[in-house]
């Protein structure tokens, strides 16, 4: 899609290219979504817009998706309990399990930047090749 066509508030399939060359996406300039796009290489998922950037021809958006790991700050009550020195703010992260042991599905926002070309309206094909994240990913 073309920067001008970009709508902030829309929905829009983003796909990530197979190959993400180092020149052209290094970390300077994808910044914080660098890392969770390289995981994504070769995916599809929804991405609503929040911003666009016309002069980087960048759109920065949220995706979402599902995940069954959780992380949980101790309170200084369990610090105590479990014997750990005090004032270092633990975590315990983990996977939610149901009553029968079985994995709980969360939902997890992310924000991301990706280039405006990578946007196709929801009802176009998928191009060939490319797996659907939107319901359990990375980012």
């Amino acid at each position: 899609m073309r920067t001008k066509d970009i709508r902030v508030g829309q929905t829009y399939r983003c796909e990530v290219p197979f190959s993400l060359p180092y020149r052209r996406y290094r970390p300077e300039t994808m910044g914080d979504s660098w890392w969770p796009l390289t995981w994504l290489r070769g995916s599809y998922f929804p991405l609503t817009v929040t911003d666009v950037d016309t002069e980087a021809r960048t759109a920065q958006g949220l995706r979402m998706a599902s995940t069954t790991r959780i992380t949980v700050e101790l309170t200084e009550d369990q610090v105590e309990a479990a014997g750990l020195p005090p004032g270092h703010g633990y975590q315990v992260t983990g996977m939610l399990l149901d009553v029968e042991g079985e994995p709980v599905e969360l939902p997890r926002i992310a924000a991301l930047t990706v280039p405006v070309r990578w946007l196709h309206p929801m009802d176009t094909p998928v191009s060939a090749g490319h797996h659907d994240a939107s319901i359990r990913g990375i980012g």
